[in-house]
């Protein structure tokens, strides 16, 4: 009997896991379009994006991409992870979706602030004051745009649907606990 329950914390665990990555990547993808197509910012062009987990402090890797030749900018899920189970009890303890989205507004900016920062101080020779607007600006935009397009939706759909499928899990369980209940009380 533990050893189901082990199993399908486990296997919980593991669907978490993976829906915290899928919506970083949906993250990443759109902000990252959004940001090349916004003018504030020039994003680097054939390269490749994406997450790995590392045990150092590093938020951003770059390196080749050995199967593309592609240069490659990848982000440490553990850091980003770590800023999300700091906020976690904030979270819960919040009924609005207030705390979530002040989250997704900091790992936006952790997303796209190396590149504002490079082309903002390095290229166009302004301060770092100027790469924190810039940064604060395409961020919050796409926010708007987040929450108000439509075609973005998804993306909020996935965890939504997340915290009903959740939801619809524990509440199936107390039925199901209850009703065992009932069923030992009768015997």
């Amino acid at each position: 009997m533990f050893g189901k329950d082990k199993k399908e914390a486990q296997g919980e665990k593991e669907k978490q896991a993976q829906h915290f990555y899928t919506l970083l990547q949906l993250l990443m993808n759109e902000l990252f379009e959004y940001a090349s197509k916004d003018g504030h910012v020039k994003m680097p062009y054939n390269v490749s994006f994406g997450l790995i987990y590392d045990k150092r402090n590093t938020l951003l890797f770059t390196g080749i991409d050995q199967k593309t030749g592609k240069k490659a900018y990848l982000y440490n899920l553990r850091i980003i992870a770590n800023t999300f189970e700091q906020r976690r009890s904030q979270m819960t303890a919040d009924k609005t979706p207030n705390a979530l989205f002040n989250w997704i507004y900091e790992v936006c900016s952790l997303y796209v602030n190396p590149f504002v920062y490079e082309y903002v101080v390095n290229v166009q020779h302004r301060g770092k004051g100027a790469a924190d607007r810039t940064t604060a600006h395409i961020v919050r935009e796409f926010m708007n745009k987040l929450l108000n397009d439509p075609n973005l939706k998804y993306i909020l759909d996935t965890i939504r649907n997340e915290k009903n499928l959740i939801q619809q899990r524990h509440n199936w369980r107390i039925r199901y606990t209850i009703k065992n209940l009932f069923c030992v009380i009768d015997n």
